[in-house]
């Protein structure tokens, strides 16, 4: 594991692709997305937000989450601009408050009849311990509770929509050797020196069961590592590392090979009954050896409906 981490550590500080590999090229009957609602959190920022304006020149009707009622209004006014032939709506929601992500889902439910797409994109990287209304790890909350809860208060909408998809945004687990579910369960607050990155394997595990409990129903659930692409997720850094982000930001893709990425994943025909899988950028690799662990899976399942009962 120490090889592996010296070689994403080293990979970090050369230069990442500059453009979207043409290998992996959406194909151009894909593009048509006409009648097609896509649900989209962290759209409002870096590759999330090109990937939205992607989406909208493809014709669907993208629907923006995020928690500033005036930023989005500020997004969707600017791509709008662009002469797009799709349809752009937002609703507030905060990952980090479960309330908030309960009232959302319902009012998405209220407001459409469909869901083709779900992306939960939405990410933070908090360095130091913070803690929401909720009492959750900001990291556990917004990377995977957030996600997991509007998931799960969806689902039956995507289901009825079938075929559709379901996306949810990782990084590079290989960071981490293990779960430590003692954390978890001893506060409940996720709070380790890795709880950005264990917050997003709780994101991959929870992907693997929910493709499985889904299996032959039309939705596919799929996860994805980006690479390194540009962005303000290392915003929080500060003295020595703020420096680090500098240089890791000069090396890093631009914000359009991520978003090529999470489009390929959304609505390519190369992954058309494709389900419970890891793409790491452009490739599917194996999962991260914790999340093929059933018993762990299923452990973690159980912390998280304990720690959602309220909103389920």
């Amino acid at each position: 594991m120490a090889n592996s981490k010296l070689g994403i550590l080293v990979n970090l500080f050369l230069p990442q692709r500059r453009k979207p590999n043409p290998e992996y090229a959406i194909p151009e009957k894909d593009k048509n997305l006409e009648g097609k609602t896509i649900i989209f959190t962290g759209g409002t920022d870096g590759m999330g937000r090109v990937a939205v304006e992607m989406l909208y020149e493809m014709g669907a009707h993208v629907v923006v989450l995020g928690r500033n009622k005036t930023k989005i209004e500020n997004v969707i006014s600017e791509i709008i601009k662009t002469g797009g032939s799709g349809k752009l709506g937002f609703q507030i929601c905060d990952l980090a408050s479960m309330d908030s992500v309960k009232n959302c889902a319902e009012r998405i439910l209220a407001e459409y009849s469909k869901i083709d797409v779900l992306i939960n994109n939405a990410g933070i990287n908090m360095t130091k311990p913070t803690f929401t209304s909720d009492g959750f790890e900001t990291n556990w909350a917004v990377n995977y509770l957030g996600g997991f809860l509007l998931t799960k208060l969806l689902l039956t909408r995507i289901q009825q929509s079938s075929p559709s998809r379901i996306v949810n945004l990782t990084t590079n687990t290989a960071f981490i050797d293990h779960i430590d579910f003692d954390d978890i369960q001893s506060k409940p607050n996720f709070d380790t020196g890795d709880a950005y990155t264990q917050a997003k394997l709780s994101m991959n595990m929870f992907s693997i069961d929910l493709a499985k409990k889904l299996e032959g129903t039309g939705v596919t659930v799929n996860y994805l590592y980006p690479g390194y692409i540009k962005s303000n997720l290392l915003s929080n850094l500060e003295g020595p590392e703020k420096m680090m982000q500098f240089f890791m930001n000069v090396m890093a893709s631009p914000t359009e090979v991520g978003a090529d990425r999470i489009i390929r994943l959304a609505i390519s025909s190369e992954y058309e009954g494709k389900t419970g899988v890891y793409v790491s950028e452009d490739k599917i690799k194996p999962p991260h050896k914790e999340a093929q662990i059933e018993s762990k899976r299923n452990h973690l399942k159980k912390i998280s409906e304990k720690a959602l009962k309220k909103w389920l």
